[in-house]
């Protein structure tokens, strides 16, 4: 089965929801806006579910507490969406959610010289278990959880009506690799041709990428920053750049003048 036709076979966003109360100290945490609820805080769970399920977090005077992405193999049981006020999860709100994380990149959208950056931070922008980065026009959705996989097509949409992207690209952490899938694989095309080597910019400088094979997403994008201070720090130094990946340090390191940069990795 082919990427969309595989997408086209999961289920629409669930409408399951299950019922969960926890110890006082989850529901301090929760509270305090920690967005994870683990297994071993679950006193009372109104009935066994499936990964993406919404799980209903009541305190103990069971008034509502928060709602959050269910995960019976992880034990990361819960990982809170919202909290508060009871709120309806469904496109909406992850359209929305996900309109706020993107509005928060306008300063990096808008920079001439950049055009990778982390569009949507996990559990920093209130989605946690799902990262999305951005790679000029193309698009990469790495999940960490399974419980994402029934709530992809309302990521999806969201993410093609605000980017108009030329190629989404999956990828799968680790343990979500391992389980079920629904019929998806690390490296799936979504959306668009199926070439996911794709140039971009970050710091004036041109690099390459491969989406679908490559580490993470395809670069450490987090290390951006790291990698501008780095070039402005080396003028007429000998680098050795341990972990070269993609080669971000290294071209950085070039690029500021280094005498000699060396580049080793193990792969």
């Amino acid at each position: 089965m082919n990427a969309p036709a595989a997408l086209d076979a999961i289920a629409g966003p669930s409408t399951r929801r299950i019922a969960v109360r926890v110890t006082p100290d989850a529901e301090r945490q929760i509270r305090a806006g920690h967005p994870w609820l683990f297994d071993a805080s679950i006193v009372h769970l109104g009935h066994e579910g499936a990964a993406g399920d919404l799980a209903v977090v009541f305190d103990r005077d069971r008034q509502f507490l928060a709602i959050g992405l269910y995960d019976p193999a992880s034990p990361i049981r819960v990982r809170i969406l919202h909290q508060g006020r009871p709120a309806a999860i469904d496109d909406a709100w992850f359209d929305a959610r996900i309109g706020e994380a993107i509005a928060a990149r306008d300063t990096l959208a808008a920079d001439p010289d950049t055009d990778a950056y982390r569009l949507v931070h996990g559990e920093n922008d209130g989605l946690p278990g799902l990262v999305v980065d951005r790679y000029g026009d193309h698009l990469v959705v790495e999940l960490f959880t399974p419980a994402w996989f029934p709530h992809l097509r309302a990521v999806l949409a969201s993410l093609q009506r605000r980017c108009t992207p030329a190629q989404v690209v999956l990828r799968l952490g680790g343990i979500v690799r391992r389980g079920d899938t629904h019929g998806l694989a690390d490296g799936d095309v979504l959306v668009g041709s199926a070439d996911p080597l794709v140039t971009f910019r970050e710091n004036g400088l041109r690099f390459e990428a491969d989406l679908a094979r490559g580490q993470k997403t395809g670069h450490f994008l987090d290390q951006r920053d790291n990698r501008a201070e780095v070039r402005a720090r080396v003028a007429g130094a000998e680098v050795l750049d341990v972990f070269s990946c993609t080669g971000g340090f290294s071209v950085h390191a070039a690029a500021g003048g280094a005498l000699s940069v060396e580049s080793v990795d193990q792969s």
